[in-house]
């Protein structure tokens, strides 16, 4: 009963983000969907109440597990257009590859900022790395204080 009580929280969540975003895409007119600004509600949701991530990963989990299903529209709208796209193939395609770079670059460029700033700093050594050179200080250190 109580991870249908989660499920049931997450999807609202979910959904609530969702239909705020649609909301306020129309109502504003802003220049995005309204499904991408619930999207972005939704991720400055999970940013300032992390203990909500688990409700949605909850509820997301049948649709993610169905996505195909979901992609069943998209399929059918290219075999619609298939012409259109075999004309404007290499357009296409490098448009795909440079947005794909850029959202990348982006997105590496964000993990590599929130990475830092949780951890204080961003060191190029790796954990382990640092642990056995510290180990092997501390080892030195008492090997000298025995000879003493």
């Amino acid at each position: 009963m109580v991870g249908l009580q989660k499920w049931i929280t997450g999807a609202i969540l979910v959904l609530g983000c969702y239909y705020l975003g649609t909301w306020l895409s129309s109502s504003t007119g802003l220049p995005l969907p309204g499904a991408l600004t619930g999207l972005l509600i939704l991720l400055a949701v999970l940013f300032i109440v992390p203990k909500a991530e688990p409700l949605v990963a909850r509820a997301a989990s049948p649709l993610l597990s169905h996505m195909s299903v979901l992609f069943v529209p998209a399929v059918l709208g290219v075999s619609a257009y298939w012409k259109e796209i075999a004309q404007n193939g290499w357009a296409i395609g490098i448009a795909i590859v440079f947005t794909t770079c850029i959202s990348l670059g982006i997105s590496a460029k964000i993990a590599e900022k929130l990475l830092a700033s949780r951890h204080g700093h961003f060191s190029q050594v790796p954990a382990n790395q640092e642990i056995a050179e510290q180990n092997t200080e501390q080892q030195d250190v008492k090997k000298g204080s025995e000879n003493d």
